[in-house]
């Protein structure tokens, strides 16, 4: 944890870390429950993100407007999230602003109403956000790699749930899962930029009041499931948008760093394997990229591409090739140290930012209990060598792990299955 960063636990339970950052004129403020959509159950699946909804719908003091005009009045943003593990509400603004913006998410987070009207409308608009993620193939994609991961298990489950499970959920359901997912024991508030930490304690003793204890929700563990396949047909639609994915190692594994470099010389910039083979040198498709799910224990390493479907026996073939290449021949020490450099270098642009500082804080928090120095993390990616991502791909790229999913038109899928079932034997 570096000098400026300082943790302090208030006589609640709740944890309060700051990031001063005196050279800046905005502060960020992150407010956290460590609860998400894996502490769901099929019943409610939906409820968590439901409830970031409700939030925005108004308190017993300020209605859902006043809240958008406090807080962009004072020349402020805000906004939120619902993930698999926490739900999170950020607000970014001037620095001189940040007694009067704490009062808000004070009120927004400790004193929501729920009305049953509120509930119906907001219900209506999730509704919506559904069927726009269905009408988005590359959204609806995630939804269908979560699905094949971990079937029949919270991870596997949509954020926002089902049209149906959402029908489900009442305001006692809501009330319900609020009153143990905002709980001082699962709450972080995390504050950068030019504050001082002083300052911040005392202001939000004075707002915060006692946040009441609660049980933890449970969290059903999420371990490899095996070998899944997800696939949607449309018709309407002139791509394949294709997903293949590894069942991978969670955020506390300490492969975790070679698991990243690993992730970069795959597919997460246009230097990667991928970018340079499918699409540079043979001009198989537009878009194609790897990305890393962790979770507590468990993790995803998956591909994505977009192509026309007769590209994709070709774009198969090629996306093995570069797979079993990571497996046969561990990389060169350059290509490592560019990857190094990448990731490196991407962490400290992003961290001059108040608002990726005070995220930052928030996640380490709830993961890690502690605020971890980038210093730290940077010095562990440094120390990674080319026989660590070679051992770790022959660990990941097997058979057994093997994720496929994908949304398209309906030919598409006899082409996958043989793939899916065949590529790894």
């Amino acid at each position: 944890m570096s000098d400026r960063t300082h943790l302090t636990t208030l006589p609640s339970g709740v944890r309060v870390a700051t990031i001063e950052m005196p050279h800046m004129q905005s502060a960020s403020i992150g407010f956290w429950t460590g609860t998400g959509s894996r502490q769901e159950t099929a019943e409610n699946n939906g409820v968590a993100h439901f409830i970031e909804h409700l939030l925005f719908k108004g308190t017993e003091n300020r209605s859902g407007e006043d809240i958008s005009r406090q807080i962009e009045r004072l020349g402020a943003s805000i906004d939120a999230f619902t993930t698999e593990d926490h739900t999170a509400y950020q607000v970014k603004g001037p620095a001189e602003q940040l007694e009067p913006l704490l009062d808000v998410m004070v009120d927004m987070f400790q004193h929501p109403r729920f009305e049953p009207d509120d509930l119906e409308n907001e219900r209506n608009v999730i509704h919506e956000e559904i069927a726009m993620v269905r009408d988005q193939p590359s959204q609806w994609l995630e939804d269908l790699t979560s699905a094949a991961a971990w079937p029949d298990h919270p991870l596997g489950r949509p954020i926002t749930g089902t049209s149906e499970s959402l029908d489900r959920i009442d305001r006692q359901a809501v009330l319900d899962f609020y009153h143990s997912a905002y709980s001082a024991s699962q709450t972080v508030i995390t504050v950068a930029g030019r504050v001082e930490h002083a300052q911040v304690i005392d202001q939000l003793q004075r707002f915060l009041g006692d946040l009441k204890a609660a049980p933890s929700l449970p969290t059903e563990t999420g371990t490899a499931a095996g070998r899944g396949f997800e696939f949607a047909s449309r018709d309407d639609l002139e791509q394949a948008h294709l997903a293949v994915g590894f069942h991978a190692c969670g955020r506390h594994d300490e492969t975790r760093y070679a698991q990243k470099l690993l992730n970069v010389m795959l597919g997460e910039n246009m230097s990667s394997r991928l970018f340079q083979e499918l699409r540079e040198r043979e001009g198989l498709c537009y878009e194609i990229q790897s990305d890393l799910m962790s979770f507590e224990e468990t993790g995803l390493l998956h591909i994505y591409v977009a192509l026309d479907p007769d590209q994709l026996p070709r774009a198969l073939d090629q996306l093995h090739r570069v797979l079993r290449g990571f497996v046969e021949k561990a990389p060169s020490v350059q290509e490592l140290d560019e990857a190094k450099s990448y990731v490196i270098g991407q962490s400290r642009i992003a961290l001059e930012n108040t608002a990726a500082q005070m995220s930052w804080a928030g996640e380490c928090l709830l993961s890690f209990d502690t605020v971890i120095d980038p210093e730290t993390v940077h010095r562990r990616l440094s120390a990674v060598v080319p026989d660590e991502i070679q051992a770790l791909a022959e660990r990941l790229f097997r058979a057994e792990l093997l994720v496929t999913a994908a949304v398209g038109p309906g030919r598409v899928e006899p082409i996958l299955c043989d793939w899916h079932g065949g590529a790894f034997d």
